[in-house]
């Protein structure tokens, strides 16, 4: 089932798939919301739009933001409706059960302010529409600015939070990993092999992100790899010749990703494992471009070993690494 929860901050604060901006029928805005669109150069919203409508466009500007931006019109003159804020949320649902790019969801609290809505009722009507069509492991953040509206809310609408804030004991719900496959278009049957890779993965349980099927026409390409690199848990880097060869000369795409991994990388701590690399060459030293030299990687040189390594790569990804007991030291030696 799809999740929903609350953040206290601005919804620009982290990364998303897709950021929801409120708007009027007229195609008011707030002088936040015209801040972010001169800040990001996002077109402004159409004059004619119903009460509860959303449209959905690629988020050109935003780059570590989002990938599609969306106008809800949740304010209609002087007030709105909790049909109307619920009809926002299973519209921005169904674009979740729709575009595999898709998943996670920011929002700020729609329907308030000039719409009159009491906070709770507006948050109920928006986490209900969305949970009537989203996809299941889509995730709709709601943002709250004010520290004690924030609380307020978790406390009467998501009291398991407001537990797990006096305990650490409330388990969550397991999300599946979001895991970013990182590659070079080296050949035509390389490219087969990633996304037999990828496919495997997500048969076992594991949201593997790949450009052939999550980056979509008219998608900024460096926006899309900063975005999926930041809301990924792991990233899989499938590493070859061409890759090194492109990754050492910052050439294109992979160059662009380069630098954003090394950036990434050196904010991580030294056991961090956020990284698995996997060498597709016949050396593990010509396959590996100068900055990934130093990591411990799996090598798979040919599909002789695909069955051994997939089992390999995925007890990685679902971090199950069976050690054996301690056992007594013996009396006598």
């Amino acid at each position: 089932m799809s999740t929903v929860e609350l953040r206290l901050g601005d919804l620009f604060d982290g990364p998303s798939d897709l950021i929801v901006l409120p708007c009027s029928t007229a195609g008011t805005i707030t002088s936040f919301v015209r801040e972010k669109l001169v800040h990001y150069r996002i077109p402004y919203p159409p004059p004619r739009m119903r009460l509860g409508d959303v449209q959905v466009l690629p988020f050109e500007g935003g780059e570590n933001i989002a990938q599609f931006v969306a106008f809800a019109a949740s304010v209609e003159g002087h007030g709105s409706s909790e049909e109307a804020i619920r009809r926002i949320g299973s519209q921005l649902g169904e674009h979740t059960a729709r575009v595999d790019s898709i998943r996670r969801v920011a929002a700020p609290l729609l329907g308030v302010g000039a719409g009159g809505l009491r906070i709770e009722l507006a948050v109920s009507s928006l986490r209900e529409g969305f949970r009537s069509s989203s996809h299941k492991n889509a995730a709709l953040v709601i943002s709250v600015l004010h520290r004690e509206v924030f609380e307020r809310v978790q406390d009467n609408l998501f009291p398991e939070k407001s537990r797990s804030r006096e305990s650490q004991d409330t388990p969550e719900a397991e999300k599946p990993s979001r895991v970013f496959v990182s590659y070079s278009h080296t050949s035509p049957e390389h490219e087969e092999w990633v996304v037999a890779l990828a496919s495997f993965l997500r048969q076992n349980g594991i949201d593997a992100r790949l450009d052939v099927w999550h980056l979509r026409r008219g998608m900024d390409l460096a926006q899309f790899m900063t975005n999926e690199l930041t809301l990924a848990d792991r990233v899989v880097l499938v590493s070859d010749e061409k890759y090194a060869e492109k990754a050492d000369g910052r050439v294109g795409g992979v160059g662009w990703e380069t630098m954003i991994v090394q950036g990434d990388i050196a904010r991580l701590p030294p056991d961090s494992t956020k990284y698995v690399v996997i060498v597709r060459s016949g050396t593990v030293d010509g396959g590996l471009p100068r900055y990934l030299k130093t990591k411990f990687v799996v090598h798979w040189p040919d599909a002789a070993v695909d069955g051994k390594n997939r089992q390999l790569l995925l007890r990685e990804l679902f971090d199950f690494v069976p050690i054996p007991p301690l056992g007594q030291r013996p009396l006598a030696l």
